[in-house]
């Protein structure tokens, strides 16, 4: 059964598609309290193509919208990940220059903008606090006292054993917990695609029945069902692939002497994932070209992979080329 397919919507981008919904979750979070989802505005980024969807990663994950003087920015994370501040810095750069005429940032007068505010709700099966504030300033090379350039962004764990109070206060956010929570327990050590299938569809019956996202699950049934199968496998491929990425990069690391660590290992189970992306778009016969532009990387970098793996075996060996690649650029970075 094949589900490579291109869902670019998660289960928390479709649910917030809907202004009603987007109400309901701004609501558990300030006290500025909406009460028409006709005041909101979305705004969301496009490619060139013209086709929505932010800056981040595989799933479109990403909602901003704008009520009443905020410009709001949310983003729904399953791992933990400390380079948010300088991606919603990115993300808000692009979403205000699409927003103001280039000619009037050189008029006298100043131009009005809405106020951001950046959010990230937190669901990974890696502990973190239940609330947590992170800095920009944090990722300077130097400690500045006063960093005349900060953005924060507010984490919250919405994991249903964290007690989150944002989940109290909000009834789709604690519906969409108490899905994630059934997919997870119920697709938890099944391998078989078929399996999986059926898991989906008692779980997505289960919900409706007893009125968890109920509206979402009978419009968007199948999308639903074939998404989260998408999600749950790239999360346990990405976890499997990082660990692995983690204990070639520690061993290699003493083995030649040097003190790799934690950061360079996880490195590595990026780019292990990164050739496993081009190991399948390859056996689907797509160009060089397009898999980058595909996986969001240089073309050298898809070359290099591949000129690896026709020169290391017949076959297109994951771990074998990502220690090969790994090796080659200590080399560069030792020269």
């Amino acid at each position: 059964m094949n589900y490579d397919r291109n869902y670019k919507a998660s289960v928390f981008s479709m649910l917030y598609e809907y202004k009603e919904n987007i109400m309901d979750l701004y609501n558990g979070i300030y006290d500025d309290k909406c009460t028409d989802p006709n005041e909101i505005t979305i705004n969301t980024l496009k490619n060139e193509d013209g086709v929505e969807g932010g800056i981040f990663a595989k799933f479109k994950n990403d909602l901003s919208f704008i009520f009443g003087a905020y410009l709001n920015l949310f983003e729904h994370q399953s791992t933990i990940n400390r380079n948010i501040p300088l991606r919603m810095l990115i993300y808000v750069a692009k979403l205000l220059s699409s927003m103001v005429e280039t000619k009037k940032l050189y008029r006298e007068k100043a131009v009005s903008i809405p106020a951001p505010r950046f959010v990230v709700f937190y669901n990974g099966e890696k502990d973190a606090p239940e609330k947590e504030t992170l800095r920009l300033s944090a990722q300077y090379g130097a400690q500045v006292e006063e960093p005349e350039l900060e953005l924060k962004v507010t984490v919250y764990n919405i994991n249903t054993d964290k007690g989150c109070e944002v989940l109290a206060k909000c009834r789709t956010l604690r519906e969409y917990m108490v899905f994630v929570d059934r997919v997870r327990q119920g697709m938890a050590g099944i391998n078989d695609e078929t399996e999986k299938r059926k898991v989906m569809e008692e779980v997505v019956d289960d919900c409706i029945k007893d009125g968890i996202l109920e509206k979402l699950l009978k419009e968007r049934r199948e999308e639903i069902i074939m998404v989260s199968i998408l999600q749950y496998d790239q999360a346990a491929h990405e976890a499997a692939l990082h660990e692995d990425g983690y204990d070639e990069g520690h061993d290699a690391g003493y083995d030649e002497g040097h003190d790799v660590g934690y950061d360079e290992g996880y490195d590595e189970g990026e780019v292990c994932i990164q050739i496993d992306l081009i190991r399948k778009k390859i056996e689907k016969g797509k160009s060089h070209q397009l898999i980058a532009d595909e996986i969001e990387k240089e073309i050298a970098f898809v070359d290099e992979i591949c000129s690896i793996a026709d020169s290391i075996s017949p076959e297109f060996d994951v771990k074998k080329i990502c220690v090969e690649y790994m090796s080659r650029h200590r080399k560069d970075e030792d020269a």
